[in-house]
């Protein structure tokens, strides 16, 4: 795939995570989650207990969740194949679905990398903002995203500093810190604000506009 070198925008390649990132999940994840809480033999999530998580990066969930490792993938699977059976279709955070025509209109090129399924992101994104992204890497694990971030960029072919990862998870900028580049880090997704400055993301982002003035620092003009 051929790049243009923009000279306008700071990365040629922005890599995003979609739930808790793109579109706002967490609210319905949480409840699917306490959907199988007596299957895997968890006490379900009140709200200090939700805060209290959102703390903490995957593996210390699952300990604190006593999951063995297996455990922990089949209720990942169950909770995705119980979105798609009950038709739960998260909405995209306000401003986003502009901050991704504007960034493809400059000739920025996208990616997904997710833990979900393709099916699921088509869904969320609806065809048409799907079709904005030039890589779609899902189904990664829960514990890091290194190994699909690491395939893009040697599909890509470009520097380190061209491309930034926008995440809203621990587990995203530790698989951005892997393969040597920019990481921002959201506060709107899983993660607490506190939780994600303590791993040292290069940009914390409070809003779509903050964001929009990070990748398009001279065109962007989001509602």
């Amino acid at each position: 795939m051929a790049f243009l070198n923009n000279s306008t925008v700071p990365y040629q390649l922005v890599i995003f995570d979609v739930d808790g990132t793109l579109v706002n999940s967490f609210e319905q994840f949480v409840e699917l989650l306490n959907c199988f809480a007596s299957k895997y033999r968890y006490a379900p999530m009140h709200k200090d207990h939700i805060e209290h998580l959102r703390a903490l990066p995957p593996r210390q969930i699952r300990r604190e969740l006593n999951l063995s490792v297996f455990k922990t993938f089949r209720l990942m699977y169950d909770c995705k194949r119980e979105m798609r059976r009950r038709g739960l279709v998260p909405e995209l955070f306000e401003g986003i679905a502009d901050l991704l025509m504007q960034l493809k209109q400059q000739g920025v090129h996208l990616a997904i990398v997710t833990s979900n399924t393709s099916e699921n992101c088509r869904k969320y994104l609806g065809n048409a903002l799907f079709q904005l992204f030039d890589w779609v890497e899902t189904n990664a694990s829960i514990y890091g995203k290194g190994r699909q971030i690491k395939k893009i960029l040697q599909q890509a072919k470009l520097s380190p500093e061209q491309v930034i990862y926008i995440g809203d998870q621990i587990i995203d900028i530790q698989s951005a810190h892997q393969n040597g580049i920019v990481v921002a880090a959201v506060t709107w997704g899983f993660n607490s604000e506190s939780a994600l400055v303590k791993h040292e993301p290069h940009y914390l982002i409070r809003s779509i506009q903050q964001l929009g003035s990070l990748l398009l620092p001279e065109q962007i003009s989001i509602a």
